[in-house]
C-alpha cells in the first residue's frame, strides 16, 4: 500500500461496509436520552436545586461493544462514553463532559452520578454529538474515483475499506532528450563557450518528481548526431517524449526536422508566452501493440528557465493526463497569491516570473519578484520559489503561482 501513493487509481473503489459501520459519539461525555433533560415545571429559580442527576451506569470503550441498553433500567441514568465509543441502545443524544458535574465516590474516576444544570440541560437537543452508521458512505458506495491521484488521505481511505493492493496505471515512462554542442556534462569543466548541461538534471527532476512518471531514458544528442534516430528509438520504448534545445528558427535548430521524420503530427509550434516561446508540440500515432494510440512529444527551448518553465506550466498537467488522471492533479496546479514588491509592468504575452516566496507579519506567505537576467539566467531560477503567470496586459498583484517541484 506504501508504494501506491502518487499514483494512479484504475478502477473504482467502493465502501465494503456502511462508514461508519455504527453510531458512535463524536465527544467525550455521557449518553443520555434526551427526555430525561426535561425540567419539571413548578421548580425554584434556584440553579442547584433545578439540576438533574443521573445514575452512572456503564462505560462505553473505543473498540468494544456498548454496554446493555437502557431499557430495564430505572430512568434517569447515563453511560460514560469516549469519542468513537459505540452508542448504547435507547440512548439518543451525548452531553459534553465539560457540559455536567461529575460525582465519585473514592477515586475520581469513579463516577457514580453526574448533574447537568437547568442552562446546559436547555443547549441539549436529541441526537447532539452522534454520528450515525452509514451518514459517511452507505457500503457499496464509491469512496475512491478511477483516474484520481492517491493522496495521503486517499491512503487513509483505502485503508479503511480494507483495499491493500490497489489498481493503479503504469507510470509512464518518458524519455528525455536535450541536445546542443555547447552542452557538457556537469562534471567536466567547460571551455569558455561551453556550458554544463543544467536541463537534463532539472527537467528530469520536474518530471520524476511525481510518483506516476518514471524516465528511465535520458540522453544527449549533438548537433551532429542523428537526433531523428534517437527520437525513433525514444518513441519505441516511452509513452512520452520531451527534448530541449533545437526548436527555434535558426539553421542550426533540427527539433522539428527530427519530429516530422518520425511521422509526427506538429500541433503546435510556437506560443504566446514568455519565456518559452518556440515550444513545440506534436503527436505520434502509434499501431498495437502499444497500450497508448498516441505519443506526445514536447520540444523545449534551450535556455535554462524557459525549459524549467514550460515543463511546470504545460508539460506536466499532460503527461498527467496521458498517465491516466481524469482531472489535473492538484499538485500540478497552481494557487493565487499576492505578489509583494509589484512592479506594474505588462507584456502582450502570458509571461511566467521568477518569484521567492516570503512570509508577511501574519505568516501568510507572499511571491516577491526576483529581478532575473532573462531566460538563461539559471541562477535568478536557482534563487527563487518558482513563477508567477501574468495573464498579456494584466498588473494585478494577487496573481497564479507555481512551484518547483522538488523530489518524489
Amino acid at each position: 500500500m506504501d508504494r501506491a501513493a502518487g499514483r494512479i487509481l484504475a478502477e473504482e473503489v467502493r465502501a465494503d461496509r456502511d462508514s461508519p459501520a455504527f453510531d458512535y459519539s463524536a465527544m467525550d461525555g455521557y449518553a443520555i436520552c434526551a427526555a430525561d433533560l426535561a425540567v419539571p415545571s413548578g421548580e425554584g429559580s434556584n440553579e442547584t436545586v433545578q439540576a438533574i442527576t443521573l445514575l452512572v451506569v456503564g462505560e462505553a470503550r473505543i473498540g468494544e461493544p456498548p454496554p446493555a441498553s437502557f431499557e430495564g433500567v430505572r430512568r434517569p441514568v447515563a453511560v460514560r462514553i469516549a469519542t468513537g465509543a459505540a452508542i448504547p441502545a435507547g440512548a439518543d443524544t451525548v452531553v459534553r463532559r465539560e457540559d455536567v458535574i461529575e460525582h465519585a465516590a473514592g477515586r475520581a474516576a469513579d463516577v457514580t452520578s453526574i448533574s447537568v444544570t437547568r442552562a446546559a440541560a436547555a443547549r441539549v437537543r436529541r441526537g447532539d454529538h452522534i454520528r450515525r452508521r452509514g451518514e459517511n458512505a452507505p457500503a457499496g458506495t464509491v469512496v475512491l474515483h478511477a483516474g484520481e491521484v492517491i493522496t495521503a488521505a486517499g491512503l487513509a481511505t483505502l485503508a479503511a475499506v480494507g483495499i491493500i493492493r490497489p489498481a493503479v496505471f503504469a507510470r509512464l515512462r518518458i524519455a528525455l532528450i536535450t541536445t546542443g554542442d555547447e552542452l557538457i556534462e556537469p562534471h567536466h569543466t567547460p571551455s569558455t563557450f561551453q556550458i554544463r548541461n543544467s536541463n537534463s538534471p532539472a527537467v528530469r527532476a520536474i518530471l520524476a518528481s511525481h510518483a506516476w512518471a518514471n524516465v528511465p531514458s535520458v540522453s544527449h544528442i549533438r548537433d551532429d548526431g542523428n537526433l531523428g534516430g534517437a527520437l525513433e528509438r525514444a518513441c519505441q520504448v516511452a509513452d512520452a517524449v520531451v527534448l530541449t534545445g533545437g526548436i527555434s528558427m535558426g539553421h542550426r535548430d533540427p527539433v522539428r526536422a527530427a519530429v516530422e521524420q518520425v511521422g509526427a503530427e506538429v500541433v503546435f509550434h510556437g506560443l504566446p508566452q514568455r519565456p518559452g516561446k518556440p515550444m513545440l508540440g506534436a503527436l505520434v500515432r502509434r499501431p498495437a501493440p502499444h497500450t497508448a494510440e498516441t505519443l506526445p512529444i514536447f520540444g523545449l527551448p534551450g535556455n535554462p528557465v524557459s525549459a524549467l518553465v514550460t515543463c511546470v506550466r504545460i508539460v506536466l498537467p499532460v503527461l498527467a493526463a496521458c498517465a491516466g488522471a481524469k482531472r489535473t492533479p492538484p499538485e500540478c496546479l497552481p494557487r493565487l497569491i499576492e505578489v509583494r514588491n509589484p512592479d506594474g509592468r505588462t507584456l502582450d504575452l502570458w509571461w511566467h516570473r521568477l518569484v521567492r516566496l516570503v512570509v508577511d507579519a501574519n505568516g501568510l506567505p507572499q511571491a516577491e519578484l526576483i529581478d532575473g537576467r532573462g531566460s538563461g539566467d539559471i541562477v535568478a531560477a536557482g534563487m527563487s520559489d518558482g513563477f508567477v503567470e501574468v495573464p498579456p496586459g494584466f498588473s494585478n498583484a494577487i496573481l497564479p503561482y507555481y512551484t518547483w517541484p522538488a523530489g518524489a
